[in-house]
Formats: C-alpha cells, sequence, structure tokens
C-alpha cells in the first residue's frame, strides 16, 4: 500500500513537473535517448489519436498485442477487459470512437527506459482532450518492440478511475 502512494505522489508531481510533454532529468539535462524516443511516439500516437481511425491506431500494435484497460466505476466496483492482437483491438477502438468529437488529445511522459536496443518500456498520462479542463486524464503503461524501422506497442495497460 505504501508503494502506491509513493506512486500516486510521483506521478502527481511528474505530471505537474513535466506538463510540457516533455520529461527532462532532475538536473534540467535535456532527455535521454529513452525519453526523448518515448515523447516521439506518445506525441504521435496522440496525434493519431485525434483523427478517430480504428484501424490506424490498431497498426501500431504487434499482431499479438495485448491491450488491458482497467476500469473503475462510480460505483467503485472494477472492471478489466483484454483485447488480444490487432483485430481485437481494432473493434475496441471502433468502440472508442462511435461517436467522435474534437479533441486535441496529449501525453505525458513520466517514465522511460530502453530494457535492449528493441524494447521501450513507457509509463504515463493521456491527456483525453486538452480543449476540456474536467476532460479525463488516464494513466497508461505500455511496452514498445522495434519490427524494422517501427516502434509497435506489445503491452499496453490503461487505468480509468471514474468519480462516484
Amino acid at each position: 500500500m505504501r508503494n502506491f502512494r509513493i506512486m500516486i505522489i510521483v506521478t502527481g508531481l511528474a505530471i505537474l513537473a513535466g506538463s510540457s510533454g516533455v520529461a527532462m532529468a532532475q538536473d534540467g539535462a535535456k532527455p535521454d535517448e529513452a525519453t526523448a524516443l518515448a515523447v516521439k511516439l506518445t506525441t504521435a500516437g496522440a496525434e493519431l489519436f485525434d483523427t478517430f481511425k480504428p484501424k490506424a491506431m490498431a497498426n501500431t500494435y504487434t499482431e499479438e498485442a495485448e491491450l488491458v484497460l482497467t476500469i473503475r466505476g462510480g460505483d467503485g466496483n472494477i472492471k478489466v477487459e483484454r483485447n488480444v492482437g490487432r483485430a481485437d483491438i481494432e473493434k475496441q477502438y471502433e468502440k472508442l470512437f462511435e461517436k467522435p468529437q474534437t479533441i486535441k488529445s496529449r501525453n505525458h511522459v513520466e517514465y522511460a527506459k530502453l530494457i535492449a536496443p528493441d524494447i521501450l518500456v513507457i509509463a504515463g498520462t493521456f491527456d483525453v482532450n486538452t480543449l476540456q479542463s474536467d476532460a479525463p486524464k488516464v494513466p497508461f503503461y505500455q511496452v514498445r518492440v522495434k519490427e524494422g524501422d517501427k516502434w509497435l506497442i506489445s503491452s499496453m495497460r490503461i487505468f480509468v478511475v471514474l468519480k462516484p
């Protein structure tokens, strides 16, 4: 429980300190290679998300990718939705984009690490619509793998916590 509280505090501070979308080193230096890559990838991802194209979004995942949504509703109950494979992930985006509206989303990278030259781990927060101050800000964790010249998502976890 203590680690969870620390994670919440660190995440909150990271959002406040790094609201520009580019995480800086503690000494104010330029972002390291992993952070710079993560910011580039997640910025492109947010721009693509704003186009409401399910197939294009699904194509940013590997063929065997897993997308897991953990949702705590206003009633406090937790629901977990698992989408496995690009086709299933595309269906999830189709459902999400059923009623498009004008949005400008943005990702805030709070942590990035190259585990290997072709494996990147990213943690951050997705601001669903910067045009609305009360729009959800959704924590995410993703693992990307490099296939050819593309960094594809092999695993994505998204957490949606609705207020009671």
